[in-house]
């Protein structure tokens, strides 16, 4: 149970938000099998000092990321096109790519590694699950482990470029991870962190991204924290709108420190301890807007399809009292790992995409399980002919009188 802030020490964290008992995000059980996925809370500590949200309760990083992971990113455009867009502005800040070397932490199937492997980088990932055997090993060096002090022995080459992105988030042991990257980071290193924003979370109600792989949720004060522990700077800040909003941090050791609305931000994020409370209410609200939403739909049409499986969903499904009998099968792109599973605490199964299309009438609904990417869904769904209608299991419209 944590006590302290992880990333300024600060003993003095309030508990704002409690979302109950969940599965974690990657339980997925086979179909048929009878196992049960096990049960962990949820509640969220805030940090009045730094502004960083903390899991109160931390499942350790062998249960949330087994050596059997699901998560692919190549699958999801919305995805690679941020990687694109990161390793563009790179570019803007440190010039011609060319010979450098980057080292991706949670490098997952290694497609940011390819990204930067087109602009004549040289590649180094670390994945400490199965993901990293879908990564390309003729073109990058992988090591299929977490990262830790023991692993820089193992690189043996000096780094350029460190990127971690929406791994930040999932690190377990904030503490043990900068003392690592103190031992590689050279005057000459740059990092490159990319992560969901607390900012974009509580002003647009994003209760799931609370789920047990998040250890933490950060501001941008954070990063100011995180920064001085490394002795590095920041010289710019992005805030990309893929995954409902991130933050993206430029990190270096000799730049001058970012000017240019600092103290904007700051001042934005002050509020950010009080509309914790104000979300309290929202999900309240939401909760019995959707679950009538859905009923009606139910009972019009009978048990309804959804579409993808991002992990956070089984939050939102475990929250809406949503199940088997209710919801038929979700629907995954047919080179998802995820199909031939059961969503986690439930016994919905998970199917090919191609079930689904290949139905002679194929439903005239389907709930709409990733949010995050709703339009990526729409055109897909469009593509492939689906006319049916469209329901966002969250959507910005549910909290217009809330």
């Amino acid at each position: 149970m944590l006590k302290l802030c992880e990333v300024c020490d600060n003993k003095d964290i309030k508990k704002v938000l409690s979302l109950g008992k969940h599965p974690l995000c990657d339980d997925l059980i086979p179909i048929n099998s009878k196992k049960k996925s096990l049960l962990y809370k949820i509640e969220i500590l805030y940090c009045t000092n730094c502004f960083t949200a903390h899991q109160k309760y931390q499942v350790k990083k062998k249960k949330l990321f087994p050596k059997q992971y699901h998560y692919r990113a190549r699958l999801t455009n919305d995805v690679i096109n941020g990687m694109k867009s990161l390793v563009e502005n790179t570019k803007k800040y440190l010039g011609n790519l060319k010979n450098k070397t980057v080292l991706d932490v949670g490098c997952n199937d290694g497609s940011l590694l390819d990204i930067f492997y087109k602009e004549g980088c040289n590649t180094i990932g670390v994945e400490p699950t199965n993901a990293s055997k879908d990564a390309n090993t003729n073109k990058h060096k992988i090591l299929n482990e977490y990262f830790t002090i023991s692993t820089i022995k193992k690189i043996k080459k000096k780094i350029d470029i460190i990127t971690f992105t929406n791994v930040f988030a999932h690190i377990e042991n904030l503490p043990s991870l900068i003392n690592a990257l103190k031992k590689i980071v050279s005057d000459k290193t740059y990092i490159v962190i990319e992560n969901h924003y607390l900012g974009s979370i509580l002003k647009k109600n994003q209760f799931d991204t609370f789920y047990h792989e998040h250890p933490r949720t950060y501001s941008f004060k954070s990063f100011i924290f995180i920064a001085r522990k490394l002795n590095m700077k920041i010289f710019a800040v992005e805030f990309p709108k893929r995954y409902g909003g991130n933050i993206r941090i430029f990190l270096g050791k000799k730049e001058k420190n970012l000017s240019k609305d600092y103290k904007k931000i700051i001042e934005q994020e002050k509020t950010f301890f009080k509309k914790f409370f104000k979300m309290k209410k929202i999900i309240k609200k939401w909760q019995l807007k959707k679950k009538r939403e859905i009923n009606r739909l139910f009972l019009r049409y009978g048990k309804i399809p959804a579409k993808a499986f991002p992990g956070r969903a089984a939050i939102l499904i475990k929250m809406l009292d949503l199940n088997e009998k209710v919801i038929s099968a979700v629907y995954e792109k047919p080179n998802s790992k995820k199909i031939g599973n059961y969503v986690p605490g439930t016994r919905i199964p998970i199917y090919s995409d191609l079930t689904f299309f290949n139905k002679v009438e194929n439903s005239k609904v389907i709930i709409n399980l990733a949010w995050h990417i709703s339009s990526e869904i729409e055109k897909y769904m469009i593509t492939n002919n689906f006319s049916g209608k469209i329901i966002h299991i969250l959507n910005k419209n549910d909290f217009i009188q809330a």
